[in-house]
């Protein structure tokens, strides 16, 4: 029987760059709703903390 098994060689991983962190989330809003503690699309203004 004919050992056919093919390996492949090691390739490191590497780290890419995709720009700094305040340009990557510079379009980013804080939005008008939340959705994890509460239904999904309340609106903050109808949010009471007591």
């Amino acid at each position: 029987m004919a050992n056919n098994i093919q390996t492949l060689a090691y390739e490191a991983p590497v780290l890419r760059v995709h720009g700094t962190l305040e340009a990557m989330t510079h379009g980013a809003t804080d939005g008008w709703a939340l959705d994890a503690s509460f239904p999904v699309d309340t609106p903050k203004g109808d949010l009471t903390f007591s």
